[in-house]
């Protein structure tokens, strides 16, 4: 039953770290999506990630789950195939070693190869490729479109009924959290002074001075299902994908969430500064939400202080445990 539930675990890892990645940065190379320099550069930093993972698990095991192949095995394999065969080239192989043997291991079973075939490791990493149009054509396009431009005319105004009502389009209604009276803590602001500087002293120093109470509240968030987690890694990757489903939140909310223990007794604890006073829509729907207790504290207690500067600046010692891990929503 453990080795069923890590299996599980490891699936989970595919879902939530390896399948973003190979979207947001093969789907553009493959002409599936188009191209966005910031998410090619997200998923290659997040490939780092994840790969430093395995890497780090693969060092004394060839296999991610006791001795044999086994579905997690199957399933990371084969989600991370197009990577090696597209951008890991001899580069990004070296770097991680563990990863490329386990992954050579894998594929060269002969149930892979059964279904899978010779696997041609990448010798030059892909890069978008933009498609040149051919001008011949684009201008006969634009002249087709001209001619249309002019023959169309418009269509009569139809007369006005009196006794009906013509409905007018409604302006998109405005997030009612851009309608607050103005803070003097702009988040953009504070990212950008707590990715750029020392957490201690200056940003933890720039935040309390420009905090404000009555436009944002303070949230202590821990996870409601300490006792099942196992790896610290897995519980970091829970976090990462509870940070994936907030994108709604991410202009309205900072957030630092750390792993705390050690493997097989570990917990996962953090803070979120939120627009508001009330938690809004773009973090209660998101779909871990209800994994975690938000429970709003009071900033101009020392203790809350003391705990959130440890929280934001990852300290050794949290809560008087030792950090493991930790991950930013910003």
């Amino acid at each position: 039953m453990y080795e069923k539930a890590q299996i599980l675990q490891w699936i989970a890892f595919v879902d939530n770290e390896i399948n973003p990645a190979v979207g947001k940065w093969l789907y553009p190379i493959m002409g599936y999506a188009d191209f966005n320099f910031k998410d090619t550069e997200n998923a290659k930093a997040s490939a780092k990630r994840f790969m430093g993972s395995l890497n780090t698990h693969l060092r004394y095991s060839t296999f991610l789950v006791g001795n044999s192949v086994t579905l997690a095995d199957i399933t990371a394999a084969c989600h991370i195939m197009p990577l090696f065969m597209m951008v890991f080239d001899k580069e990004w192989r070296n770097e991680f070693q563990n990863v490329t043997r386990w992954f050579l291991t894998c594929v060269n079973q002969p149930m892979f190869k059964a279904v899978l075939g010779e696997i041609k490791l990448c010798t030059e990493m892909q890069v978008y490729q933009s498609k040149k149009t051919d001008k011949k054509v684009e201008k006969k396009e634009e002249k087709k479109v001209e001619k249309k431009v002019e023959k169309k005319e418009a269509p009569p105004k139809p007369a006005e009924d009196p006794e009906d009502s013509v409905a007018e389009e409604k302006p998109k209604g405005k997030n009612p959290l851009d309608m607050l009276p103005k803070s003097k803590l702009v988040l953009d602001e504070w990212k950008r002074c707590y990715s750029n500087n020392d957490t201690r002293p200056t940003a933890v120093d720039w935040f309390w001075q420009n905090f404000d109470k009555e436009g944002y509240a303070m949230w202590k968030v821990d996870y409601k299902y300490n006792d099942e987690l196992k790896m610290t890694f897995m519980s970091s990757n829970l976090v990462g994908g509870f940070f994936q489903r907030l994108e709604r939140a991410r202009k309205y909310a900072f957030g630092s969430m750390v792993i705390l223990g050690q493997d097989n007794k570990n917990e996962i604890t953090g803070f979120f500064v939120i627009r508001g006073q009330e938690i809004p829509p773009e973090v209660s729907e998101a779909a871990d939400f209800d994994s975690y207790t938000f429970v709003k504290v009071n900033t101009d207690d020392a203790k809350v202080k003391e705990n959130f500067n440890a929280v934001i600046a990852w300290d050794e010692k949290i809560y008087g445990k030792t950090f493991a891990d930790g991950k930013i929503f910003k």
